[in-house]
Formats: structure tokens, sequence, C-alpha cells
């Protein structure tokens, strides 16, 4: 499998967006909420809904945007086939890696649901 974060690894359309809203599972971690929905696609999905009210400044969402399609793009071979948005959560500044290892615990605590 390719580590590349392509089109059909994303979420694109609001009704995808919307069905997982309505029927998905929450998770909660320290730095992230992610929500998810197991699907019958061969590949994991990646949706990325990071809030004004949550993150003021652009570059804070920016930064959370970037670990996030990261830490999706390293870990999707293990993800199997499960549509995920990603919210972050208000919180004190922190290392990257310690914010990319609380998301990536949250994925794999999902997956192994």
């Amino acid at each position: 499998m390719s580590f590349r974060l392509t089109r059909q690894s994303k979420l694109l359309k609001p009704s995808e967006y919307k069905s997982i809203f309505n029927h998905g599972k929450i998770t909660r971690g320290k730095y992230w909420q992610v929500m998810s929905i197991k699907t019958d696609q061969s590949r994991a999905k990646l949706g990325l809904a990071i809030s004004k009210k949550v993150h003021r400044l652009a570059i804070e969402r920016n930064r959370f945007k970037r670990l996030a399609r990261e830490t999706f793009r390293l870990n999707q071979a293990q993800l199997g086939s499960w549509e995920f948005v990603v919210m972050a959560k208000q919180s004190k500044t922190a290392n990257n890696t310690v914010i990319a290892k609380d998301l990536e615990s949250l994925l794999k605590k999902v997956v192994s649901k």
C-alpha cells in the first residue's frame, strides 16, 4: 500500500460528513475528538473539522490539520475500512509528537473495538 494521501482517502462531500456526524461513534482524547463509522469500502478515509471556536488563530488550526493528516497517512494501512472525522479539542500548547501520539492512540482504539 502506498503512503500517499490521495483523494480516495479523504472525505470530500458534505453528505459523507453528515452520515458520520449522525451515526458515528465518538472517541475522546486529551487533544482530539474522533467520530468514526465502519464502512464496506476497502480503505480508511479522513475528514477534518478544526473549528475556529476551538483554535482562534489560523496557524494553530493549520498545525492541527497537518498533524492529523500526517498521523493518518502513516497509519492508514492498519486502519481498515473506517471513516474518521477528526476534531481538535481546546487544550494547552504541547509538543507535536505528543499531539500526534494522542491521535494515533485514538485511531487504533477505534479500530480495535
